[in-house]
């Protein structure tokens, strides 16, 4: 596509449906509908066949798709189904933008590797990386064929066990998230790739658990860092438990800005014959919720 922006691609398709709502598809065989495993056809294809079906369940309220590709690259066959449902949304609903989760993050020579693999042979839009070691970890996944292609850092996630190693106190008293915010910047300004960088960012939260206050700095305070020259991929509602209302009053600044991820608590609606309209039900809930905090 020429002059491809990410941004732009996500901007236009939420701009269109009104959603902000990134749906992912982390399929799970124990979790298959229980219609789909009495076939006798391979496990890849079983896979295939019920991300297809909750891809067109879902596709009015989606204004992202994202595939965890641990999912995939846990069953046999499973990357050919993973790309063969990445060619059916770019085939049935090109406007809608692809989104791998790997969180690739290594020496420059293997993140060139994970760029053509990802890029070049899955076909997405958009990787996520894990920044640990260094400005390699994004420089090289850049390819020059393809700018505009979205390449997202972990900055601050939705895990509880990463607050031990990203709310680490750094000597000038920043926050280590808070460094790899800028760092991130940085580095995209460096590359020429900012307009299409992003940070996930986990969505506002109970902090500590049981105690009923709302945690939503880390929003706040990254959107003061970098202002709109980076969007935010959020995971964290859902099954995780974050609340849509005070993620969306922190971070959202305008269609393009932020896409809000849910996975779980959306495809595994149910398990029996309904499952396609159990997902879309559950899809349609969670954007109308997004849509009201907006």
């Amino acid at each position: 596509m020429e002059n491809y922006s990410f941004r732009r691609h996500l901007k236009e398709r939420q701009e269109k449906i009104d959603s902000l709502l990134c749906v992912g598809l982390d399929p799970i065989l124990e979790k298959l509908p229980l219609c789909l495993n009495e076939s006798k056809a391979r496990n890849w294809w079983k896979i295939a066949s019920w991300m297809v079906a909750i891809v067109e369940a879902t596709a009015p309220f989606a204004s992202m798709y994202k595939l965890q590709r641990a999912h995939y690259e846990s069953v046999d066959g499973g990357i050919k189904a993973m790309r063969m449902i990445i060619y059916h949304i770019k085939e049935n609903h090109p406007d809608i933008p692809v989104f791998l989760d790997c969180k690739r993050g290594d020496i420059g020579r293997t993140q060139e590797r994970y760029q053509v693999a990802h890029f070049d042979l899955d076909g997405v839009h958009g990787v996520n990386f894990s920044p640990y070691m260094g400005m390699d970890c994004m420089e090289f996944l850049v390819n020059r064929k393809l700018l505009g292609r979205s390449i997202v850092g972990l900055c601050y996630t939705s895990n509880e066990a990463a607050r031990e190693v990203q709310d680490v106190k750094l000597e000038n008293g920043e926050w280590y998230w808070e460094f790899m915010a800028k760092k991130i910047l940085s580095w995209s300004e460096r590359l020429g790739i900012m307009a299409d960088t992003g940070l996930v960012m986990a969505a506002a939260h109970e902090k500590p658990k049981g105690s009923g206050e709302i945690f939503s700095y880390h929003l706040e305070r990254v959107r003061e860092l970098v202002g709109l020259k980076l969007w935010f991929l959020i995971p964290g509602i859902g099954t995780q438990g974050g609340f849509v209302y005070k993620t969306v009053q922190k971070a959202f600044c305008g269609y393009g800005t932020i896409a809000i991820n849910s996975s779980s608590g959306i495809i595994f609606a149910s398990q029996e014959d309904d499952y396609e309209e159990a997902s879309a039900g559950k899809a349609e809930e969670l954007c109308d919720q997004i849509r009201k905090a907006v």
